[in-house]
C-alpha cells in the first residue's frame, strides 16, 4: 500500500482538493494527512477522500485543531514541562478520535522540537558554507549541539515515556499503530537508540519505528549516521516507511529528486510494510506520479 503526504499539496488556500485529485490520478492508495493540516481540514477531507476511493490509513500525532496562527507552534510531547506535554497529548487523543471512523491504522508521532542553546539554522549556515572539518565553525557548533543532546537525553526520553503511555492506550482501543520517525538532527527525539528503548519499554504493545530513507541520510551527512547493525534492524523492525530523499542535511524531497546514503539505500522495510511518499509542495504532478511509481516497482 502507498499514500501520499498531504505535505506534496498542502491543502490549503482553496487548493483543498488538489491533494486528493492529485492522490487519486497518480494511483496512490490513500493519503497521509500530515504537514500543513489540522483536525478540522482533516475531517472535511477525510470523507471527500473516501468519495474518490482513496484510503485514508494515516495522520501525524499530534495535529493542531485549526490552522496555527503565526508565530505559534504545537505543543510537544516531549517538553519539559507537563502541562505542554499534557496540551499536546489532548491533540494526539482528538487525532485518534477523529482517525477512528476512518479505520485508521497508524499514527505518525510527532514528539517536536528539542530547543538547544546552538540552534539548527547555525549548523545549517556552516553546512552550506561547507565548514564542517575538524576545527572549523559547523564541527564545533555540530559537536556542542550533540553533547547538550546527549546531557539531555535522560530527562527527554522520560518525558516521551510519559508522554507515550498515554497515547498508547487510547491507540490500543482504536486499532492503531504508532510509528516512531527516527531523529535526523540532535534537534530532534527519539534517536534510533531512543527508540528502540521506547519500543522495547511497551513491548507487546502497537508501536515500531519507521523507516525514513531521507532523514537517515541526512543524519549520514552530518557525519552521525548509524551502525550497520542498527540500520539492518531498524529497517527489519520498521512497521510503516516513509519514502523521501535527502539533499546534503535536508530531507523531505520526493524519490528520485534528491538522494539517498548509499548503505541506506540497500536497505528497506519489509514489503508487506506500507509506503508514504513525501516530499515538497514544489514538485509537478508528473515528478509526484514518478515517485509513486518508482515507490510501487522498488
Amino acid at each position: 500500500m502507498i499514500f501520499l503526504a498531504s505535505d506534496v499539496r498542502v491543502p490549503r488556500g482553496g487548493g483543498d482538493q488538489a491533494l486528493l485529485r492529485l492522490a487519486a490520478e497518480a494511483g496512490a492508495d490513500g493519503v497521509h494527512f500530515g504537514g500543513g493540516c489540522d483536525l478540522e481540514l482533516h475531517a472535511r477531507l477525510a470523507a471527500a477522500a473516501l468519495q474518490l476511493g482513496l484510503g485514508v490509513p494515516s495522520l501525524a500525532l499530534p495535529l493542531p485543531e485549526r490552522p496555527l496562527p503565526a508565530g505559534r507552534r504545537l505543543p510537544r510531547l516531549s517538553a519539559p514541562a507537563r502541562d505542554e506535554r499534557e496540551a499536546a497529548i489532548a491533540l494526539a487523543l482528538r487525532g485518534l478520535e477523529a482517525a477512528a471512523p476512518l479505520a485508521a491504522r497508524f499514527g505518525v508521532l510527532d514528539f517536536g522540537e528539542v530547543a538547544l542553546t546552538t540552534r539548527p539554522g547555525e549548523l545549517a549556515r556552516a553546512f552550506a558554507r561547507r565548514e564542517m572539518e575538524e576545527d572549523e565553525a559547523g564541527a564545533r557548533l555540530l559537536a556542542a549541539a550533540v553533547a547538550e543532546r546527549r546531557a539531555r537525553a535522560d530527562s527527554l526520553g522520560d518525558a516521551c515515556r510519559w508522554a507515550l503511555e498515554r497515547v498508547l492506550r487510547a491507540a490500543e482501543r482504536a486499532g492503531v499503530t504508532l510509528a516512531l520517525q527516527i531523529a535526523a538532527t540532535p534537534w530532534q527525539v527519539p534517536s534510533a537508540r531512543e527508540a528502540t528503548q521506547l519500543v522495547a519499554a511497551f513491548s507487546g504493545a502497537p508501536l515500531g519505528p519507521v523507516w525514513d530513507a531521507g532523514r537517515l541520510s541526512a543524519l549520514g551527512a552530518l557525519g552521525l549516521g548509524l551502525s550497520d547493525e542498527r540500520l539492518r534492524a531498524l529497517a527489519g523492525g520498521a512497521v510503516l516507511a516513509i519514502e523521501n530523499d535527502a539533499v546534503g542535511i535536508d530531507a523531505g524531497y520526493l524519490p528520485g529528486l534528491g538522494e539517498r546514503d548509499a548503505r541506506v539505500a540497500s536497505l528497506a522495510a519489509p514489503v508487506s510494510v506500507p509506503r508514504i511518499v513525501t516530499g515538497g509542495p514544489q514538485a509537478t504532478d508528473a515528478e509526484v506520479a514518478a515517485a509513486l511509481l518508482r515507490t510501487r516497482v522498488s
